[in-house]
Parts: structure tokens; sequence; C-alpha cells
């Protein structure tokens, strides 16, 4: 009975780490129809390198405005949680966003937050961020219009996207 009993408990406590170690489960981040939380991102300043902000191996622009500002601004925007260092589905989801804001750069703002090197930075601990990729949108109004869990593709955020924008 011992041996099952610690078979048991081993199993368990190697799954939940196997779990939690995984890209984006067991979390809490702000749910559908509530603010979003007003932060003060880092953005890449005159003289900043983007690998300063972001491990993306090739800059993808997303760390130009911050998502107060945005806010303040009454701009729509998509927030991007990933660390595509570390995260595969974050760097399809980090390129994917990108060709987006290729499009639509003029209508919206498009925010990445990369955590991997500074997991403790603000804005990921007001918007509960515990695994990756995360993607929101987030209305004119700074009401969070949806939460992407995982990664998404590139046509159902187009789709998401035009319905915000309008």
């Amino acid at each position: 009975m011992g041996k099952v009993r610690v078979l048991v408990i081993g199993s368990s406590l190697f799954f939940l780490l196997l779990t939690a170690s995984s890209c984006n489960w067991f979390l809490s981040f702000p749910e559908q129809g509530t603010r979003a939380p007003i932060s003060h991102n880092p953005v890449l300043k005159i003289g900043e390198r983007y690998t300063d902000l972001c491990t993306m191996n090739v800059p993808d622009h997303l760390h130009r405005e911050s998502i107060s500002h945005a806010v303040f601004h009454h701009r729509p925007f998509l927030i991007f949680f990933g660390a595509p260092v570390h995260c595969t589905p974050c760097v399809h989801e980090d390129r994917l966003i990108k060709g987006l804001m290729d499009l639509y750069h003029n209508r919206m703002a498009f925010i990445h937050i990369d955590d991997y090197e500074d997991s403790e930075q603000a804005t990921v601990h007001d918007w509960r961020v515990h695994g990756e990729p995360w993607v929101a949108l987030i209305n004119r109004e700074g009401t969070i219009a949806r939460v992407i869990p995982g990664d998404a593709s590139y046509d159902s955020l187009d789709s998401m996207i035009k319905k915000l924008i309008r």
C-alpha cells in the first residue's frame, strides 16, 4: 500500500510540474468584459536595441507604445504576452501579430510584453500572467474585448481586429 501511495503522489507531482511548466495553464488572466489593467510597460527608447526588451530573433516593432498611453488616448490595442526565446508557439504568434500590425498599425496599437528576462515586471503582475502565449484585444473604452489563451490563427485574430476597430 505504501508503494502505491508514493507512486500516486509522485505521478501527481510529476503531472503538476509538467503542466505548470508548459506554455500557459493555471492562469487568472483578466476576464473579457473587465477593465484592462493600466500598466506602464517598458517601451523602446531612443538608443536602445530591441533586444533590450524582446527575445525574438528579429525586431518585431511591438515595443513602441505603452498600455497606459493607448488607454489614455482611447486607442484600441492588442497585447501579446510571450517569450519567444523559450516558447515555440510564441515565435509563431509574434510573427503573426507583426503581420497584423503591418496592416492595422494606423488604427490601433500592438504591444508585446516579453517577460523572459524580467518575469517580475509590473505589467506581468498587473495582468496576472503566469504563462504564454496570451493575447488580449482591448477596445477604445479600455475594456477587454477578447482574451485568447494559447496560440491563435491569423484569420481569427484578423476577424477579431476588424470587429474591434469598426
